[in-house]
């Protein structure tokens, strides 16, 4: 009798340990491809907590967001080198598509999907798409080596110390955000994805 009863209480016990261990995945799983979403909900909260100055809040958040949209020319601004020693800015792209790929030379996702970039670039050079290439953690040596052999023209930006892949909260690679003409969010996916995806995105883009 008392195994018995041994028996259902671990059984109990293995039965909550796997149903809180499912709930904490699903809580945090997926949270790394949108930029400042802890930063939007403690905006949420502050403005919950004063209903008075729900209008005030309302008015600053929407300088930054476009009907809960994410502005990342506005709030993740960053400047890079590219491999010309050229300093870019993603705010220096407004008024135009952006497609940002994080990648690494030694990531073999990443060089699955930088033929279908190439060939995107090439297709779409004369218009107003921009393909910015950011090396993650790479030296300039290495990664101006990898592009030159395989003869791709697309802008690489050096992200050396990982510093913007850390403030885009960038968790694996290759990590793709397709950014509309006002700086906004318009999408985002981590692992390659093919050329006619790529294209799908882009002709989302506003």
């Amino acid at each position: 009798m008392k195994k018995n009863i041994f028996l259902w209480l671990a059984a109990i016990i293995l039965v909550v340990t796997a149903v809180y261990t499912v709930n904490n995945y699903k809580a945090g799983a997926g949270g790394g491809i949108i930029p400042g979403k802890q930063e939007q909900q403690t905006e949420q909260s502050a403005s919950d907590s004063n209903p008075a100055d729900q209008s005030e809040n309302d008015e600053q958040i929407t300088g930054h967001q476009e009907q809960g949209r994410i502005n990342l020319m506005d709030s993740f601004d960053f400047t890079l080198e590219d491999l010309d020693g050229n300093n870019v800015a993603l705010s220096q792209f407004r008024g135009k598509k952006v497609f940002l790929n994080f990648w690494a030379t030694w990531c073999p996702p990443c060089k699955a999907e930088m033929p279908d970039i190439e060939k995107l670039y090439q297709e779409t050079k004369d218009t107003d798409l921009v393909i910015l290439a950011v090396n993650v953690g790479e030296d300039k040596n290495t990664v101006k080596s990898f592009i030159e052999k395989n003869n791709y023209n697309f802008t690489v930006l050096l992200d050396v110390k990982g510093e913007v892949s850390q403030l885009y909260q960038v968790t694996g690679i290759p990590t793709s955000y397709f950014i509309d003409t006002k700086g906004y969010l318009d999408g985002g996916t981590t692992g390659s994805i093919p050329l006619e995806s790529m294209k799908g995105y882009v002709d989302n883009l506003e």
